[in-house]
């Protein structure tokens, strides 16, 4: 096994400062709410009436409207005129594809884009109530002119992520601008199969995992140790969903291209991913705005990967043993292309530019849905300190008190640290990190009885989908119908596009509870939010992270 490469500090006081501090004194704001563990149902939505958010959408929009046709000049208001004939057409268009279907009021197609990266929250809450509370869990709206079904049912919620031919991911309005027309979760059947062939086994296997553990037990210990430090020298808290995205970027930059990678570097490939992300909170105009400054970081990280590529496959040429993932996707590729007695370039979807995408959506999918679940877990940890104790115990118990090497000791036995990563496993279902994955119809299909035409986008809720199947409601891991592979809750999605990074995810967690049972404890300022009380970045955080980082022992 190669070692992990070295890697500077980077965490200094002055880059906490920058990223990860913050007065809890200047951040907490009213009163908190008190949790219920146990909750199905999204709180209902505030505004002038309980889930009133699109009604109070059209009021707007129309009383916008009326003041701007009462002011025109009369031969200007035929425009409007002609606007309201289309607007009357397309509330036909949407009612009649609607059907039975429970769902919200017709409201203009592109007031709802910009209401739901204004308002999220409520714009899904709102969608979320209406579908838990219909006999289908289905919720009807149109989004950027497409006819919109958003499901919260966990067998519809199966049937799109597994419905290979009929549905197709969308994922977001402008994911075809930022992850590219040929992205991997946009190939068909054979062409992405092809891919995964070369893809998966070089780069989730055990000893693939086991070097990447090894990488991300180095970096979470660096950035604890430097977290507790921090709030020890100022007594203050800090943000763990900011503070954690640094530390979830190092150990998947440092797991997927370590070597290759120089403290500046690593620094701008943070950036980039940030303002990459940030693309899908903004509005589809892609010459300008945030999704133009995100395109422009989409393609530095592009290019950065590729030309990183040559040099990992010159060095696993030489007989080397691959560092990291992107040295073994090289050494795969090279042996591919031997098996199959073709060139190197020849290799289905593994051309440099084809590296560089998919290695874009594993840094974006390790920072964002990474520092989502390890958010949660410290929020779900210091609610559940029995459970920290007993994970404390038997981390103790089996790797000593001073815990080091938990890679090791991870990859030893299957059961090595069972409850730890039962903890893990039941975190990823209790929050699903990534919240849903749009689909689009390519051809007529059906929800029950519900007929759904070719060109809808249809929308998998999985996090409220875990909620409905009862595999999320209440924080148990050591509930007795665990669903380790993830079939009843579709954490990772379902089908030939679920994602290939599961076990990643789950080591990484599995490695940072291990560390923290054994060294550290968080205490929450203020209290604890609500389940409800999240943000979308786009995957979901607790809207209240701030902590005290302590560490238990020297």
């Amino acid at each position: 096994m190669s070692p992990c490469p070295a890697q500077s500090p980077v965490v200094g006081n002055e880059c906490l400062d920058d990223l990860a501090v913050k007065s809890a004194v200047e951040n907490i704001k009213g009163s908190a709410t008190t949790f219920k563990e146990a909750h199905n149902s999204p709180r209902e939505t505030s505004g002038f009436l309980a889930n009133t958010f699109h009604w109070e959408l059209n009021f707007y929009t129309f009383t916008f409207l009326a003041f701007v046709y009462h002011f025109l000049k009369e031969e200007y208001r035929w425009y409007l005129k002609v606007l309201f004939g289309l607007i009357a057409v397309d509330a036909a268009r949407y009612y009649h594809m609607k059907g039975s279907m429970h769902g919200v009021p017709y409201t203009l197609p592109f007031v709802t884009i910009i209401a739901m990266l204004l308002q999220p929250e409520r714009f899904w809450a709102e969608m979320a109530n209406i579908a838990m509370s219909s006999p289908d869990g289905l919720c009807t709206n149109q989004l950027v002119g497409k006819f919109l079904i958003f499901s919260t049912d966990p067998k519809i919620c199966r049937q799109i992520l597994t419905g290979e031919g009929t549905y197709q991911i969308y994922a977001h309005p402008n994911a075809k601008w930022l992850f590219g027309e040929k992205n991997l979760i946009y190939l068909d059947k054979d062409p992405h199969k092809a891919v995964r062939k070369v893809l998966t086994p070089a780069l989730f296997s055990n000893e693939a995992l086991q070097n990447y553990a090894q990488c991300q037990e180095k970096i979470i210990r660096r950035y604890l140790e430097n977290y507790a430090q921090q709030c020890q020298a100022t007594g203050k808290p800090l943000d763990l969903r900011i503070a954690f995205r640094s530390m979830a970027a190092a150990a998947s930059q440092e797991s997927f291209m370590g070597p290759y990678l120089d403290d500046d570097l690593r620094a701008k490939l943070e950036h980039d991913i940030l303002q990459f992300t940030m693309g899908f909170l903004s509005l589809p105009i892609p010459f300008a705005f945030g999704l133009k400054t995100a395109l422009e970081a989409k393609h530095r990280i592009e290019v950065a990967v590729q030309t990183m590529v040559p040099k990992a496959k010159k060095y696993v040429a030489a007989g080397n043993e691959p560092r990291c993932m992107l040295e073994r996707w090289a050494l795969s590729i090279l042996e591919t292309a031997k098996e199959q007695g073709i060139a190197e370039n020849e290799v289905f979807g593994c051309s440099d530019d084809d590296i560089g995408r998919t290695v874009l959506d594993f840094l974006f999918a390790a920072q964002d849905a990474t520092n989502s679940a390890l958010t949660y877990a410290a929020d779900c940890l210091e609610a559940h300190p029995d459970v920290m104790e007993k994970m404390a115990l038997e981390v103790k118990g089996t790797m000593g008190a001073d815990a080091k090497d938990v890679y090791t000791k991870l990859f030893a036995e299957t059961d090595n640290i069972p409850y730890t990563q039962k903890v893990s496993n039941q975190l990823l279902h209790h929050k699903p990190p990534v919240p849903m994955i749009p689909h689009l119809t390519l051809k007529p299909s059906y929800f029950y009885e519900h007929f759904i035409p070719q060109g809808a986008v249809v929308i998998p809720s999985l996090f409220y989908a875990a909620r409905q199947s009862g595999s999320s409601t209440e924080f148990l891991p050591d509930r007795e119908d665990q669903d380790s592979q993830f079939m009843k809750c579709m954490t990772f999605g379902g089908g030939q596009h679920k994602c290939p990074g599961r076990r990643y995810a789950e080591v990484q967690l599995t490695v940072f509870l291990a560390l923290v049972a054994n060294n550290y404890r968080f205490e929450r300022i203020g209290e604890r939010p609500h389940q409800d009380d999240f943000i979308y970045f786009p995957t979901l955080f607790p809207n209240r992270n701030e902590y005290i980082v302590k560490a238990i022992r020297s």
